[in-house]
């Protein structure tokens, strides 16, 4: 009884101050459950053959405390985020994902710690999403152009015990964001420094340095253009070892809308080892679901041509559809046929149900009519919370 006279109080005690800092502190977050199925995967991507159907789940919860002149501090967890093939979700501690302040100083806010790398604030085909610690500057240059600079550096990132052997890898960059017309411009770049010995040592007991350092970046762009909706990029990447070839890769997309439906035309490349965000893409051939089997750009040299088409059935339910042809120069080529319905149950609470279908050839032909067990299948369904 004691117990749960304390426990009471423990909680109306974290009441009245959740309510007395409610001006000053904010939460948000997102949750999932979802399932999926995938079949014959392993013929364009080795790692994700072995599974056919298994079970995810995360409770991620993001705080914001602000102070009263501005400056901030932003801390978010992940909780219980795994598969369930090798346990039961939970059985590991909370991750942090987000750890860091920021402190506006007149026209310029620096913000460090530990946060998400994007630079560029979602973009889906320059920079892949990863948890680093480091430092960002920024200012409004003018009501339409922001600057900045990174820093960020992944301590001891292969770590061999002995921390007196520098194996950190390093970012620094800038980025600018200009609107003009409608438009919506991006501009970045990182150069790597990689102290990773990746080489062994020498007779003398040196460490050998393979270095995968180098510059990558890109532009990115979005907006209007008379009817259409404009989208593309285009990106190098000069990290990697032993790179010959600085990779290059690109897309545009052009969209209309005809009432509740849209439909565009994406088209692009990648070449020389070049590889797209993982977001970025359709949903077999790239796109960030949870039954993508190969990046844009996984294969090798790729080339594609989508029609990603979209039919708003009513407020809670919105149908997509993708027909995409990629061509691989590692992999052969392949025809994508995929699709997701997401219904809104309620506010904040959302069902996805997805399928999708490889044809694929590794030969340089493809054959739609010719029936291979080598053709990846998957489908799921996804249980999403936002609040």
């Amino acid at each position: 009884m004691k117990k749960v006279i304390a426990a009471a109080a423990g909680l109306m005690l974290v009441g009245a101050m959740v309510g007395t800092a409610s001006a000053a502190v904010s939460f948000n977050g997102d949750a999932r459950a979802r399932y999926y199925f995938q079949q014959d995967y392993g013929s364009v991507n080795a790692a994700r053959g072995a599974k056919y159907n298994f079970w995810n789940s995360r409770v991620r919860i993001q705080a914001r405390a602000t102070a009263e002149g501005g400056a901030y501090a932003v801390g978010r967890l992940n909780y219980g985020e795994g598969t369930w093939d090798g346990g039961n979700s939970g059985t590991g501690d909370a991750t942090i994902t987000k750890a860091y302040i920021g402190v506006p100083m007149g026209p310029v806010t620096l913000e460090a710690g530990r946060r998400g790398f994007d630079l560029l604030n979602g973009t889906k085909f320059l920079f892949e999403d990863s948890t680093q610690d480091g430092a960002k500057l920024w200012m409004n240059a003018t009501d339409t152009v922001e600057l900045g600079l990174i820093f960020l550096n992944n301590y001891e990132a292969v770590s061999n015990g002995d921390i007196t052997d520098d194996n950190d890898i390093a970012h620094y960059g800038g980025w600018a964001k200009m609107a003009f017309g409608g438009m919506n411009v991006k501009i970045a770049g990182l150069y790597r420094v990689d102290d990773v010995n990746r080489g062994g040592v020498d007779e003398e007991g040196v460490a050998l340095s393979e270095d995968t350092g180098g510059f990558f970046g890109g532009i990115e762009f979005m907006g209007p253009a008379g009817p259409l909706a404009l989208s593309g990029a285009i990106a190098m990447d000069d990290t990697g070892e032993d790179r010959e070839d600085t990779g290059y890769g690109g897309f545009l997309q052009g969209g209309m809308d005809f009432g509740g439906t849209s439909a565009a035309l994406n088209v692009g490349f990648t070449s020389d080892g070049y590889v797209a965000d993982g977001d970025f893409g359709f949903i077999m051939i790239g796109g960030g679901s949870q039954i993508t089997p190969i990046a844009v750009g996984a294969l090798g040299d790729t080339y594609w041509i989508g029609v990603p088409i979209s039919f708003a059935v009513s407020e809670s339910l919105v149908l997509k559809a993708n027909l995409v042809y990629g061509d691989f120069d590692t992999g052969g080529d392949a025809f994508e046929i995929s699709g997701k319905a997401t219904y809104t149950i309620s506010d904040g609470a959302t069902v996805d149900f997805i399928a999708g279908y490889l044809a694929y050839s590794a030969d340089s032909d493809l054959d739609l009519d010719e029936e291979t067990d080598d053709d990846p299948f998957g489908m799921g369904i996804s249980f999403n919370v936002t609040f």
